[in-house]
């Protein structure tokens, strides 16, 4: 069967979940792969190795080799997450080439390593680097091949099927009510008419905020964040937070779809899309189909 280039740069493009940016959970993930390492290299022995020039007990090689990972994985999303501003961006693409520079920084350092666990005199040459850092890619290629592509259709698939659940509704009438939201940096008012907002968005340490009219789509940049304009905004209930860089008008909602990140909604005469994250769909959900 013939590769197509163009539909696998297509597949790797899909959203992702962006897994990293919370610390207790960037613990559980590597500890979790950790001991999966640990357990496939323990009963599988996919290596050959010489007892012989272990200086300590092959457990305690096995240990360390799955452990490195750890604090190197921790450091290097850690670090990644000041850059990552906007987690929608993140695909599987971005995911398999993190993993991938990980797995090589996991390889080098087994490979600087070696003196400390192995008696053999030619520790320090190439056919040993090439060695750890091929072994180190044989047991992440478990993770990078298979364990990614099938999360990523198993949250599709769960995303589309709770699609299906939500009550299909009619546009109710917008309200006309007129909020004036203040500027935090020139302590001035600007109006907002109920019925044309769409949504917002986080725009570094301004918030930008997207209408409608009859002469197209405007954005206003506003120095506010978005909790204090959900604040200012919370006496409407159609207008709700999807996502921690969104506020949307439930309203303007036409069509849901669905990815590995949540929900893309597509809003009235909007070429834009709003996400609504994983951890807010069963809220969305609910308050979505009440009205």
């Amino acid at each position: 069967m013939k590769l197509n280039p163009t539909k696998i740069i297509t597949y790797l493009k899909e959203p992702y979940p962006y897994y990293y940016n919370n610390q207790g959970r960037l613990i559980l993930v590597l500890t979790l792969i950790s001991l999966l390492g640990f357990c496939f290299s323990y009963f599988f022995e996919p290596f050959i190795v010489n007892t012989a020039e272990h200086k300590i007990k092959s457990i305690y090689i096995l240990i360390i080799h799955a452990f490195i990972p750890f604090p190197l994985a921790y450091i290097f999303f850690r670090s990644l997450n000041r850059y990552i501003k906007d987690e929608t961006g993140w695909t599987l693409g971005k995911e398999i080439l993190s993993l991938s520079l990980i797995i090589l920084i996991i390889g080098i350092v087994n490979f600087l390593i070696r003196d400390f666990i192995y008696t053999n005199p030619d520790n320090w040459s190439f056919r040993y680097f090439w060695e750890e850092i091929r072994n180190t890619f044989l047991v992440g290629f478990l993770l990078l091949v298979i364990v990614l592509p099938l999360n990523l259709e198993r949250l599709i698939n769960k995303h589309k099927t709770s699609i299906t659940k939500i009550v299909d509704r009619r546009l109710p009438t917008s309200s006309d009510y007129i909020y004036s939201v203040k500027d935090a940096l020139s302590n001035e008012l600007f109006e907002l008419k109920a019925e044309n907002f769409l949504f917002a968005k986080v725009e570094g340490n301004y918030t930008e905020v997207f209408t409608s009219s009859d002469e197209g789509i405007h954005k206003k940049l506003v120095r506010v964040t978005l909790k204090e304009l959900e604040e200012q905004l919370k006496y409407n209930p159609q207008i709700y937070k999807t996502h921690r860089s969104y506020l949307v008008h439930l309203n303007t909602i036409t069509a849901i779809s669905g990815n590995a990140q949540g929900y893309q909604l597509q809003l009235k005469n909007c070429p834009y899309t709003v996400p609504v994250s994983r951890s807010h769909i069963k809220k969305f959900n609910a308050v979505y189909a009440q009205l």
